[in-house]
């Protein structure tokens, strides 16, 4: 999306590309969109309702790469969100001014990218800013899927949102509304939740608060906590509220996500809309 910010997907760590398939691909219908082998690391994107991605990434080479490095200190699991900015350049300055510095990444001619110092941000999870010039090649990155990827079960669902526990809700307010372009849909004590359009929701919290219950945040520390599949206009006090069910899938420690589904199917949109 030439000329706007966006926000793009998740990425999470798996130490090979098959632990995610049965229960994103088949079960909760993540049509393939591309991967490869990155060089020391594979990455792969699925795409469900409304064009929202999950990305999930594996080691490659030897121990040195950055996601072997990853999952030996944490295990499967969260790593990055990404955004897409339309000047990788602008987006640094105006963070850089507010206190908030970088660690590098790729810098190639279709893509540069740059990671908001975990630190520094509280996010949690990693920050991803990235310059992408896809649009150029027609419509965007695309590869065959590799002979074993599985046929998926249902068509793509849509993401309501996708949870994320930071230090700071003040923080999280300048680095996602003032920079990086995110309107706020629904909001409450500690907590917002942010839109990029249709589908591409976060739900940002601090630790000491709780939109749409207890049960969605179990999991510890701050960072990616939970994706939530189902219509992509639930906002928490929907759940809170008790009049929709969050239904939690089980435990998958293959990728360490909490995933919870809301409603029969959860679907709607159809991938890439």
């Amino acid at each position: 999306m030439a000329g706007s910010i966006f926000f793009d997907h998740l990425a999470v760590g798996v130490e090979t590309w098959q632990d995610a398939y049965p229960r994103f691909a088949v079960e909760l219908g993540g049509a393939w969109s591309h991967g490869g082998d990155a060089g020391g690391y594979a990455p792969y994107q699925l795409i469900y309702g409304h064009g929202m991605r999950l990305e999930f990434i594996a080691p490659t080479g030897g121990p040195g790469g950055f996601m072997r490095r990853f999952l030996d200190r944490n295990g499967p699991g969260p790593h990055h969100l990404t955004f897409k900015v339309p000047s990788l350049d602008d987006a640094l300055d105006r963070l850089e001014a507010e206190g908030i510095s970088t660690l590098g990444g790729r810098n190639e001619a279709y893509w540069r990218e740059a990671f908001l110092h975990p630190k520094q941000a509280g996010m949690g999870t990693l920050i991803q800013l990235a310059e992408s010039r896809e649009w150029e090649l027609g419509g965007g990155f695309s590869s065959p899927p590799p002979p074993d990827f599985p046929e998926p079960a249902t068509e793509p669902l849509d993401i309501a949102w996708i949870g994320l526990t930071v230090a700071s809700l003040d923080t999280a307010t300048m680095l996602f509304v003032d920079h990086l372009a995110g309107s706020i849909a629904a909001k409450g004590p500690g907590w917002r939740l942010l839109s990029w359009g249709v589908g591409h929701n976060l739900l940002v919290r601090q630790e000491d608060a709780a939109p749409g219950g207890r049960p969605l945040w179990a999991a510890p520390g701050l960072g990616v906590g939970h994706v939530v599949f189902g219509p992509p206009e639930l906002v928490p006090d929907d759940l809170s509220d008790g009049g929709v069910p969050a239904v939690p899938m089980p435990h998958h420690p293959p990728t360490s996500l909490t995933v919870l589904r809301v409603g029969p199917d959860s679907g709607g949109g159809r991938a890439g809309e």
